[in-house]
């Protein structure tokens, strides 16, 4: 599924402000901002407060009913793992895959002698489209990058696959969340972030992206 060039995420934590929401939205449509909503609320805050991943979901397309609402619309399952994803399958067309825990842990071996691998035709200057200057890639770059990112992107593949299984493939958005970071990644860590997700980095099918985006915190879309 590809997601529109502008989303907005908007938390309705209990589930009586989806069409204010909505609202905003439409008044914005009206002013020639073209932005569409994503409904999110995570596992821990249907716990806090006892609801289930498909309110959201009722909630969402009660508002674009009563609005008369033709724009495209998500509700996005916020930070699940594979211990949360099963509740939210159904309801869900957006999932941001939380995979926090397992950054800064370091993979097997292998699988970093393979990415090292797949990445070292990018050693040296590195140009980036949009990037007025280049950046100088090597090999310390690269370790660290694996040292640091690799094991998550690993688990982000475990729980894409697993919601690919039950949904099929071009049903749903994926984003891939180290939230919260200490600090923003720069460039290089995004590019290298992204080799290992666009590769063989996961063991499997490459996890799709769509656009990056929200980087203070860890985030890609």
């Amino acid at each position: 599924m590809k997601i529109e060039k502008y989303t907005l995420g908007i938390g309705d934590r209990f589930a009586h402000q989806g069409r204010a929401q909505l609202q905003a939205l439409s008044k914005a449509r009206e002013l020639g901002i073209d932005v569409h909503p994503v409904w999110n609320k995570s596992n821990r805050e249907h716990m806090i407060i006892k609801s289930k991943p498909d309110d959201v979901r009722a909630e969402a397309d009660s508002a674009v009913a009563a609005l008369g609402w033709t724009g495209a619309y998500h509700v996005d399952a916020d930070h699940i793992g594979l211990k949360t994803v099963d509740g939210f399958i159904s309801g869900s067309d957006f999932f941001t895959l939380d995979v926090a825990d397992f950054t800064g842990k370091a993979a097997q071996d292998d699988a970093v002698y393979a990415f090292l691998k797949s990445v070292h035709r990018y050693s040296g200057s590195l140009a980036i489209p949009g990037i007025d200057r280049p950046f100088d890639l090597n090999e310390g770059d690269m370790r660290g990058a694996a040292r640091k990112f690799l094991l998550a992107v690993q688990e982000a593949g475990r729980i894409y696959r697993h919601i690919e299984e039950r949904k099929g493939r071009e049903s749903f958005i994926t984003e891939v969340s180290v939230d919260e970071t200490d600090a923003p990644q720069n460039p290089v860590e995004l590019f290298l972030i992204l080799a290992m997700i666009q590769g063989k980095a996961s063991r499997s099918k490459p996890l799709p992206l769509n656009s990056p985006g929200g980087l203070t915190k860890g985030s890609i879309t």
